[in-house]
């Protein structure tokens, strides 16, 4: 018996299928072995040597593995096509020589990027060694993401600045904030445009002021309202004019590029409102049942074989005009992507009828990106006109675009994350001494406006620009972040920092200055990749981090809380106070932030002398400062409160307690749920008797510390409703606790 072993379970009924009598495939459910997670599974001061263990859950995987092995005649590791994969691969055939399971039995890996009966077996008929340089790869990067979370996220516990810090999730957090601190640090300016509504041949058509009495409109030109009442003071309508120019064009439009993991991801955030973890999981689903290739790549570039079948399938379907001569090449922007990798695309191109959700909805999308690759350009007619009044005072420009061949547009167009593109308008036929006449003159009041905040998929883009992170740890980066509550998402999708995320940038941008450096960063993703090529030896690389790394985290240790805090208050002061108001309206003390174990908040200096608190969160005017012992309103009459144990909730009739919640965090919805389940607690059942004691025992279904029993103030825990002999028994036999024990 030949035994393949993948990473899915639901891959390895697939490819069964297509090997047939004589194979077993097993999975072995992603990875099966990580470093011990305690201090000291990488040993800096002996060549970075590392302590594994099977993962917890795992060890079911692993027997399966090892009892299945011992039955066959050749064993085949067929983990997925990249540096996780590899690894996967390289920990089952460490784990099983170290059991001495394999004796004279050969150990292949085969790799395959789509899950089809050619691509299995072409993948078994060609095996190979696993790759040392991948395995180090990983290994290198394991490492770091090791030391950097042993070492620092302790620092972040013991001083309530965070819950944990890393290589790529730390960047992308101080992106949002940056982003965060420009919107805040912008300034709108005032500017004005004069749009004319021009009639000709019984058309209207929209035009922009671009010359006035000698001097040229640009976007700021016209500052304020009185600069467009002293145009509007020469322009009375009608205005007339004549068509003083005519410029003609063909335009055409390429189309996109097949997907890669990070383009993947931002379309579907944009067409689907898909998350990137939810994207890949649903890619994941798709390319295990052989819909789709490999969806963890940064390749554009597709196989010689695929090229033709899609052709073909243009050819049979739209016709040979939507067919370019030859087959349309993209060049992989990434410099260390691999070419062996095709980019993501359908193992077949007819369209799948039985797919249906999510899976349908992404399996299009790529299905269409892919067959429009590979189509004609788009092609446009564009006509400029500039229009003179007929005074000579003024000029307007009108710019109108016409789809003239559909091209590759007749399967695909491409989303943006923002409408900054100009929507196509009609002209009418003119020439050049046409006479038009204005009927309206339109002045319209604009501001200038911040940059936009991120979204998942600008996010994943920015990443991408600046080479850090890699197809396989997009949607692991945005999940974390928003795991972490160091960023959430607004109803438009777009990425806020929260307080947590304020402070943890603020702390590493201070005291790790280099985690958080995008070409720090980025030049340590091109060293994994150097060592996945073979250019960089692992202990080579392990050393330039560690050397650069350890002179902070110990530089860091030695800072004393409050000198950390003053950091934080210098880089978020505009943030909390952006009236610049920082004083106590209480007793007149400075504010600053506090830090606790509910997370950050803004409190007096003259604790304990003085309560006073402020609630920090996204909008931080003055207006949200409060004490914290008093009412926070929620709203329809329900307050949250601090009382003798704990937090809670009340509707005025009923309590409920809070005690997961906090000023932050805590919101109508919430407590209302909270109220809610509080008021359907359900009545005591009686049991019975107690014969002891002629006491009723009652059995109460929920509690403080889960369900129990209790007779005659004798409180026993149970996990389910007992009968009268055991509730009798429970209650008689309780033993008392030390705290009530008389000495």
């Amino acid at each position: 018996m030949n035994l393949l072993i993948v990473e899915s379970p639901s891959k390895a009924k697939t490819i069964e299928k297509y090997l047939g009598s004589g194979w077993h495939v097993i999975a072995s459910v992603g990875h099966v072995r990580d470093l011990v997670p305690e201090s000291g599974s990488v040993d800096t001061e002996h060549n970075f040597e590392m302590r594994w263990q099977i993962m917890p859950g795992k060890e079911k995987q692993i027997k399966l593995i090892t009892d299945n092995v011992k039955k066959a005649d050749a064993v085949y590791l067929a983990s997925d096509p990249d540096r996780e994969g590899e690894a996967i691969a390289w920990h089952i055939l460490d784990i099983l020589n170290s059991k001495k399971l394999l004796g004279k039995t050969p150990v292949y890996r085969v790799a395959f990027h789509e899950i089809t009966k050619n691509a299995v077996l072409d993948a078994i008929a060609h095996p190979r060694e696993i790759d040392s340089n991948l395995v180090d790869a990983y290994l290198v990067r394991r490492a770091l993401d090791y030391l950097i979370g042993f070492e620092i996220s302790p620092l972040l516990w013991r001083r309530n600045l965070g819950k944990s810090a890393g290589r790529v999730q730390s960047v992308a957090v101080k992106l949002v904030v940056d982003r965060e601190r420009e919107i805040e640090d912008f300034n709108a300016t005032e500017y004005w445009s004069i749009a004319g509504k021009c009639d000709f041949a019984k058309q209207s058509f929209n035009s922009n002021l671009t010359f006035f009495d000698g001097e040229k409109i640009e976007k700021m030109t016209l500052k304020n309202e009185s600069d467009v009442n002293k145009v509007l003071s020469k322009l009375k309508t009608p205005v007339y004019a004549t068509v003083d120019r005519i410029e003609r064009k063909k335009v055409s439009n390429k189309p996109y590029a097949p997907f890669t993991t990070s383009t993947l991801q931002q379309e579907a955030a944009r067409k689907l409102y898909f998350s990137s973890k939810k994207t890949m999981s649903v890619a994941q689903k798709l390319y295990e049942n052989g819909f789709i290739t490999y969806m963890r790549t940064d390749a554009t570039n597709l196989s010689v074989e695929a090229v033709n079948e899609i052709r073909k399938f243009i050819s049979k379907n739209y016709g040979n005009k939507f067919l370019p001569a030859s087959p349309n090449v993209y060049v992989t922007k990434s410099k260390n992507a691999q070419e062996a990798h095709e980019a993501i695309r359908p193992t077949h191109f007819d369209v799948v009828a039985e797919l249906s959700g999510d899976e349908k909805k992404l399996y299009d999308l790529i299905w269409k990106r892919t067959i429009a690759c590979q189509m004609t350009n788009a092609e446009f007619d564009s006509v400029a006109a500039d229009i003179l009044t007929n005074d000579k005072i003024a000029n307007f420009h009108a710019v109108g675009r016409t789809r003239t061949f559909d091209g590759f547009m007749k399967v695909y167009i491409e989303d943006r994350d923002d409408n900054d593109e100009e929507s196509d308008a009609k002209l009418p036929a003119m020439n050049v001494g046409d006479k038009i006449v204005i009927s309206e003159i339109k002045p319209e009041q604009h501001f200038t406006q911040p940059p936009a905040r991120y979204t998942e998929a600008s996010l994943v883009k920015k990443l991408e620009e600046l080479g850090i992170g890699r197809p396989s740890t997009y949607a692991t980066i945005m999940s974390t972040i928003v795991d972490r509550q160091y960023v959430e998402q607004d109803k438009q999708r777009r990425f806020h920092p929260t307080p947590g995320g304020w402070v943890i940038a603020a702390y590493l941008a201070k005291y790790f200055a280099d985690l958080v450096d995008v070409n720090f960063t980025a030049n340590t993703e091109d060293t994994l990749d150097d060592v996945s090529n073979g250019k960089t030896e692992k202990l080579s690389a392990l050393n330039e981090f560690w050397g650069d790394t350890r002179g902070m985290i110990s530089g860091a240790r030695d800072v004393k809380t409050g000198e950390i805090i003053d950091e934080i208050n210098m880089f978020m002061k505009k943030h909390i106070f952006q009236n610049g108001d920082d004083k106590c309206p209480k007793c007149g003390g400075k504010l600053g932030i506090k830090l606790s174990k509910f997370g950050p908040f803004v409190g007096c200096e003259n604790y304990p002398k003085c309560d006073y608190t402020m609630r920090l969160n996204n909008d931080n005017s003055n207006d949200t400062k409060q004490n914290k012992n008093e009412p926070l309103e929620l709203g329809n009459g329900i307050s949250y409160r601090i009382g003798k144990f704990g937090p809670y909730v009340t509707d005025g009739n009923k309590n409920a307690s809070a005690k997961k919640y906090t000023r932050e965090n805590i919101t109508l919805e919430i407590a209302k749920e909270l109220l809610s389940t509080d008021k359907k607690k359900v009545e005591p059942i009686q049991i019975g008797k107690n014969p002891a004691t002629d006491k009723m025992i009652y059995f109460y279904p929920t509690g403080r510390y889960g369900a129990y029993i209790s007779s005659n103030k004798v409180n026993v825990s149970v996990t389910e409703q007992p009968d009268l002999e055991t509730a009798i028994d429970l209650i008689n036999n309780k033993k008392p606790t030390k705290r009530f024990t008389k000495k």
